[in-house]
């Protein structure tokens, strides 16, 4: 969790190490305190100016105190057990200052997105809804490989510990389904990033040409291959289940998930609709073409 407090936790210390360094240091360090805590009023100031202001940036003057109460707590961590909690807590009322900052400025940021986009023309609302749609596949995908990495890491270190006994050929054998169920497990997520990624393909080919040839294939190529992924998951699971039931005389650890992956039926029967809409359309298209 000590993400979340970065950079906040890092430019508390080094103010503090600043303001101790003598006199001058103590000086310039108010300054930089002072002038990192109006950041978000200097934002508010520029929008204002330049008339792009809205009424969600009454939020930036939220952060903007908050970043100085957050960095006053940094720079003096001591208080953090004294004032945030009646017990000491270690880190987490250092966490949850970090939650709160980013949690200010992520709704700031959508509050805008959202005001912005209510007007906005249909290139510039399809632009910027790829754009979210590619930020979504590269968080999701990082944080899939991260966690999937850890309980990976997390199984094998147990495995190794609590089976030190044990043979080579049941340690190797049990470690070779370790990477199964965890390739397993990350198949829903991995299955969801590529089917996200061929739709943000369909919608660049609908922006450019919306019933172009070139978009009907990039549709087709979706509905076909969210059936195939749907099919892999549910397949995979089984198949696996099956292997270790086959070789469970030489497992040191096994799982065993009934998978229905609800999610990811939702997504197909989404994809097989909107292909269906599209083609409608398409058709209803062509036939005014003719009528015309």
């Amino acid at each position: 969790m000590k993400y979340i407090t970065f950079p906040w936790a890092q430019l508390g210390t080094a103010l503090r190490r600043l303001s101790l360094s003598g006199s001058v240091g103590n000086a310039a360090a108010w300054i930089l305190f002072l002038l990192i805590g109006a950041i978000p009023l200097a934002a508010a100031a520029i929008l204002y100016i330049r008339r792009r202001s809205c009424k969600a940036d009454i939020l930036l003057a939220a952060l903007s105190l908050m970043l100085y109460v957050s960095m006053w707590f940094y720079i003096n961590p001591s208080y953090l057990n004294v004032y945030l909690s009646p017990l000491p807590m270690g880190d987490f009322s250092g966490y949850l200052l970090g939650t709160v900052l980013y949690s200010l400025l992520l709704t700031w940021i959508l509050l805008r997105c959202i005001i912005r986009y209510e007007k906005a023309e249909y290139r510039n609302l399809m632009s910027g809804f790829r754009f979210l749609l590619y930020a979504y596949i590269l968080v999701l995908a990082i944080g899939t490989l991260l966690q999937g990495g850890a309980e990976f890491i997390a199984s094998c270190q147990a495995l190794t510990e609590n089976n030190s006994g044990a043979n080579a050929l049941e340690l190797n054998i049990s470690t070779f389904f370790l990477i199964l169920q965890a390739v397993c497990r990350l198949l829903p997520k991995m299955a969801e990033l590529a089917l996200l990624g061929m739709g943000a393909g369909f919608l660049r080919g609908f922006e450019r040409a919306a019933f172009s040839q070139d978009t009907l294939a990039r549709l087709e190529r979706l509905r076909i291959a969210s059936g195939r992924l749907l099919m892999l998951i549910l397949i995979s699971n089984v198949g696996i289940s099956i292997l270790q039931l086959i070789f469970s005389r030489f497992l040191l650890s096994s799982s065993h998930i009934i998978v229905f992956p609800l999610t990811e039926i939702i997504v197909v029967l989404g994809i097989r609709l909107l292909s269906l809409l599209y083609l409608e359309s398409r058709r209803l298209k062509e036939d005014n073409d003719m009528f015309i």
